[in-house]
């Protein structure tokens, strides 16, 4: 086991208390456009796909990511139904959702100013550096999912 100097916390703790700072800014950042983290997961979800996507598997992802429950799940597309970013296909054999041209338009607006925003936060670290710390922060989440998985199978 690694003992930290006092000077510096863990790396656990270092971890939970930066990812709570950024995505503070991100949501800050969100929330200048009138947005919410569901939602801007909504929205990047149908971004990504590039092509209508079936209800079911929009609440699939969404509880997958944000642990977010159905209804939850259709609060968050009906907002966004009325706000004019998102449309259901209902005459498809499953209920379609896709992003409208104004929500594309709103999506890449609203990306652009996050991102903005959250990259300021890495600005004049070198990129190697940022390099490594992506491969630690990836290789963590993925034994973190292994023992979620293990977990859950026990």
């Amino acid at each position: 086991m690694t003992v930290n100097p006092d000077s510096r916390p863990s790396l656990g703790r270092a971890f939970g208390e930066t990812a709570r700072l950024i995505g503070k800014l991100h949501r800050r950042a969100l929330a200048d456009f009138d947005s919410d983290f569901p939602t801007w997961m909504l929205l990047t979800l149908l971004w990504e796909a590039g092509a209508p996507l079936p209800l079911d598997e929009v609440a699939k992802e969404l509880d997958r990511g944000l642990d977010l429950a159905e209804p939850d799940t259709m609060r968050v597309l009906e907002r966004a139904v009325a706000a004019g970013h998102i449309a259901y296909r209902p005459e498809s054999a499953s209920v379609e959702a896709e992003l409208t041209e104004a929500g594309t338009d709103h999506f890449t607006a609203l990306y652009a100013h996050a991102r903005q925003v959250t990259d300021a936060v890495f600005g004049g670290i070198d990129p190697a550096e940022l390099d490594t710390a992506l491969t630690v922060v990836l290789a963590a989440r993925e034994r973190a999912a292994a023992a979620l998985g293990r977990l859950a199978g026990a």
